[in-house]
């Protein structure tokens, strides 16, 4: 009896420590964005997507047609502006954003796109 309560003991403090070392802990809004990925509609029936990669952000549109824009590159976030720079394109993009739940708003050049959490 006592070696099999000290054997379940040690398998649930080995399971505590591998369950509590995945999980990241979100401290502002920069985290919380990056943990997430995003989707949405935008303006003329268009698809958006928001993912992140570490310090890598994807951002892409797909339209009605089914064209396709993509960005990719490094990302620096702060509490309410993302900006991607593209290297291939050798552009960078800078959006503003506010989340809300599991909402966020992101706008760019006076156009503003509503996202939800996937």
């Amino acid at each position: 009896m006592k070696r099999s309560f000290f054997l379940f003991l040690t398998l649930l403090i080995i399971t505590m420590l591998f369950c509590s070392c995945t999980q990241s802990a979100v401290t502002d809004k920069a985290d919380e964005l990056r943990i997430n990925s995003w989707s949405g509609n935008g303006e003329y029936s268009t698809k958006v997507f928001l993912s992140f990669d570490g310090s890598k952000a994807s951002f892409n549109v797909q339209s009605m047609g089914g064209a396709k824009t993509s960005f990719y590159g490094d990302c620096f976030i702060n509490d309410n502006k993302i900006r991607l720079t593209d290297n291939r394109l050798k552009k960078s993009f800078e959006f503003n954003y506010d989340i809300e739940g599991d909402k966020m708003t992101l706008t760019y050049s006076g156009g503003t796109i509503n996202l939800h959490k996937d």
